[in-house]
């Protein structure tokens, strides 16, 4: 039995719960505290990890401990050589998906959760305490009135650790349009996203375009239509297929008030993030710096700043 260490909201472990599907393999899943980690740190840290993170694995057949979406993915493919393939069985072919797999855990993993985050502070921030507090201290900090607090300070936890603030001025979000529009024109009519048959190259696509799906700018862009029309084919059928959490409190959030929008800029931006010795860049930064202390400016001011709350898109709003 293959045990998954995981955050149930993570687009990166649902890479994983989809490839143990797809393989057929018994697992079972176990939820971290997104802060404590405790399970975690009674196995030891991969020499290549620079903290705890998850997902990980432990594989009561091996023995084995894996951490980080990609690397178990590699982990799989090799242990379990019977089970449907994630990778191709020629050198070349592997090659070709490993490189896409981290391709993609850096250009598209790291700012989809960037701005999936960003669009639940700007919408229904006093979600987060569900999602980060909720077993902590008996439930109490979702209790009403400490749940907006709570959910202001989380989101401002967030904010310090990812820069999200920073988005804006370093054009993350014309970075990541124009990465994902290549993308879409590479693939065409390509029925995978590697080569000729179906890998974990398609089921990481998949799992990593999930919280884009709550943010306008991306999820209503005619130009991406197909790449998300290939996220619901790779789905259709799937454990992966239902709304998160998250997605079901920002339509609610959205039942009484309009979407947050963004006013479009002409920019020129590539995404900042690059893979480094075959591992996927990390854009986690330390909590407490001198900077901290103009975190509360930057969630509230910061973070707003070139966003609208509006119904329908326009030509200059989306």
């Amino acid at each position: 039995m293959i045990t998954l260490y995981e955050l149930s909201w993570s687009h990166y472990c649902e890479k994983v719960r989809l490839a143990l599907d797809y393989m057929g393999l018994p697992w079972q899943a176990v939820s971290i505290d997104a802060f404590a980690k405790a399970p975690l740190r009674a196995h030891p840290r991969p020499a290549h990890m620079p903290s705890v993170t998850v997902p990980a694995i432990s594989d009561a057949l091996t023995g084995a401990y894996v951490m980080d979406s990609t690397p178990i993915l590699r982990y799989l493919a090799d242990s379990y050589p019977d089970a449907p393939r994630l990778f191709p069985a020629v050198a070349a072919g592997r090659a070709a998906v490993d490189a896409m797999l981290i391709e993609l855990d850096s250009r598209l993993g790291i700012l989809a959760r960037r701005f999936g985050y960003t669009q639940l502070i700007l919408e229904c921030p006093a979600f987060l305490t569900e999602l980060f507090l909720a077993h902590r201290v008996h439930g109490l900090y979702c209790a009403p009135g400490v749940r907006r607090v709570a959910g202001a300070t989380m989101g401002m936890i967030l904010t310090q650790r990812f820069e999200f603030h920073r988005s804006e001025e370093r054009g993350m979000y014309e970075a990541l349009e124009r990465y994902l529009l290549g993308l879409a024109a590479s693939l065409g009519q390509r029925p995978f996203v590697v080569g000729d048959e179906f890998s974990a190259a398609d089921l990481a696509l998949a799992a990593l375009l999930r919280p884009l799906l709550i943010v306008p700018f991306f999820a209503e862009h005619e130009g991406l239509r197909e790449l998300f029309e290939r996220r619901r084919r790779v789905l259709t059928g799937g454990a992966g297929q239902a709304d998160f959490a998250y997605q079901t409190a920002i339509h609610e959030a959205r039942r009484s008030r309009a979407p947050v929008r963004r006013k479009l800029r002409e920019r020129s931006a590539v995404v900042p993030f690059e893979p480094s010795a075959g591992m996927a860049a990390n854009d986690q930064r330390r909590l407490w710096t001198w900077e901290t202390i103009a975190i509360p400016l930057h969630y509230a001011y910061t973070l707003r700043r070139n966003k609208v709350r509006q119904r329908d898109a326009s030509a200059q709003i989306r």
